[in-house]
């Protein structure tokens, strides 16, 4: 009984000749060397680099901001706000603070930048703000907070005056009313000063006459 195998195989030992013989046939590309890459070692000192720099930036940020100081409050000030004015030189801040309270001499008729050249019209106050390091400060105009009760001595300088104790103060506010008053004054006989203050029409800041009597 004969087998079909589908075929003859070649001999042995001609099999063996062609399976070495392959390789040189079909010429094969030898594979490329591997590229070598960063070393482990190498790579931890560029990482370590790379964190000391972006951790130098933020160190230097850090010592600008702490160079500069905190912001100034008075840059948050509108028309209207109630100040006191706290500091002085590179200091100075004025502080918003509740019309109503008896430690709040100053309302702000006018806020700006102050550069150059300023100034304030005739009967309102001048102060600046100083910013170190963030450019320009910030001027405001300001008026008397027109509130009964408060003292002061020099009410016509440029600067805005500080209150005093009304037993040792030149002028004290005895009436106040809610209008400019430039003809006829609405205070009463015996007034010794008188102030009064126009708004800028979109501001804020009201209008008010002001008595002053001597205490």
């Amino acid at each position: 009984m004969s087998e079909n195998h589908g075929g003859q195989f070649p001999p042995q030992q001609q099999w063996s000749q062609q399976q070495q013989q392959w390789p040189q046939q079909q010429g094969w590309p030898q594979q490329p060397p591997k590229k070598k890459g960063l070393s482990t070692k190498l790579k931890v000192l560029l990482l370590v680099g790379a964190l000391v720099v972006v951790g130098g930036g933020i160190g230097l940020i850090f010592v600008l901001r702490a160079a500069v100081g905190p912001e100034k409050q008075a840059k948050g000030l509108t028309e209207g706000d109630c100040v006191v004015l706290t500091g002085s030189g590179k200091e100075a801040d004025a502080v918003k603070t509740s019309c109503d309270s008896p430690q709040a001499p100053y309302a702000v008729s006018l806020t700006g930048v102050a550069k150059g050249d300023w100034n304030c019209k005739d009967g309102f106050y001048q102060y600046t703000v100083p910013r170190p390091g963030r450019g320009d400060g910030v001027a405001l105009c300001l008026a008397i907070n027109a509130k009964v009760g408060l003292c002061f001595d020099d009410i016509e300088s440029k600067t805005p005056p500080p209150l005093k104790d009304c037993g040792s103060a030149r002028l004290r506010i005895s009436e106040v009313f809610p209008q400019m008053s430039v003809v006829n004054s609405p205070c009463a006989e015996g007034t010794a000063e008188v102030i009064s203050y126009a708004s800028y029409g979109t501001s804020n800041f009201k209008s008010a006459t002001i008595c002053f009597v001597k205490p």
